[in-house]
């Protein structure tokens, strides 16, 4: 009785630990390791996105658009999304989720690394209306770029880090109407982790704001090791009073910092570290200067 009853317990162990179980690799669910392999869709796309609205936060998405071909539209139901690149780590979207004609699956970005190149792979698993469990993989293309400025914004940001610490102080609206500036203080300091080849160029205006001339630097402010600190104020004028701009404002508040370093792509910026109350404050002194 003893003998078999080991038996039993080693049968059952074997059994726990499938077939399924060794043959999955780290990270990787169940259901991609039981679902068929297959060609991708002809009638499936897939694209890679970040919106405006999107673009304050890590949020991004996977597009999926169905476009069938023979005239007889299926469903599509979507249980995982994989998307990979050598620019950050996997991320897996999960589901289920049904549609006929398109989908954006969300996910929030991993910090992403410098490089080059910003289309990513996705690994559907997915069921054709009720059909068997399917795996496909394809690329998903970075049509409109904004995905690769996201990823760049994650390289000038690890570049800035390395380099120095931006710190922000409280905003502080001075005149009247019209003739009102927001004053927004702003100290720079280099931190000696840099590479030495790193310098802040100056700051750009934004869809709601504009920087006027004599507040931002003439020169490049070197972050090297043996650099001091640098304090400024930026002066802060509306760019445009239309009640509506601010009402439906999104990125009025992202200032980018301009930056020069070796191996960063060009036009990659980071945003001047703004907290909830900072862009309120900014938000508010829209219309003591624009007199509304």
């Amino acid at each position: 009785m003893r003998t078999a009853g080991v038996v039993i317990l080693a049968v059952a162990a074997l059994v726990a630990c499938g077939p399924d179980d060794e043959s999955r690799t780290p990270g990787e669910s169940a259901s991609v390791v039981s679902a068929e392999p297959t060609p991708w869709p002809r009638d499936l796309t897939a694209w890679i996105d970040q919106s405006r609205m999107q673009r304050s936060g890590r949020t991004a998405f996977v597009r999926l658009v169905h476009e069938p071909r023979d005239g007889s539209p299926s469903t599509y139901t979507v249980e995982t999304a994989t998307v990979s690149s050598p620019r950050f780590a996997s991320v897996t979207w999960s589901g289920p989720e049904h549609f006929g004609n398109e989908i954006d699956l969300e996910f929030e970005l991993p910090p992403a690394r410098c490089g080059t190149g910003s289309d990513v792979t996705v690994g559907l698993t997915y069921r054709v209306d009720d059909g068997t469990l399917r795996h496909s993989s394809t690329t998903a293309a970075d049509r409109y770029g904004a995905f690769g400025l996201f990823l760049d914004r994650d390289c000038a940001q690890a570049t800035l880090d390395s380099a120095a610490s931006v710190d922000v102080g409280a905003p502080a609206v001075v005149g009247d109407r019209s003739a009102a500036v927001l004053h927004l203080p702003v100290t720079i300091t280099p931190s000696g982790r840099g590479d030495g080849g790193a310098a802040l160029l100056g700051f750009d205006d934004t869809v709601l704001f504009r920087l006027l001339p004599d507040s931002v630097p003439s020169r490049a402010i070197p972050l090297g090791a043996d650099d001091p600190p640098v304090s400024l104020v930026l002066q802060i004028v509306p760019a445009r009073c239309d009640p509506h701009a601010l009402a439906e404002d999104k990125v009025g508040t992202l200032f980018p910092i301009r930056l020069r370093a070796r191996g960063l792509p060009e036009g990659a910026a980071p945003y001047l570290p703004l907290d909830d109350d900072q862009r309120a404050a900014l938000r508010r002194y829209v219309p003591i200067a624009c007199d509304w």
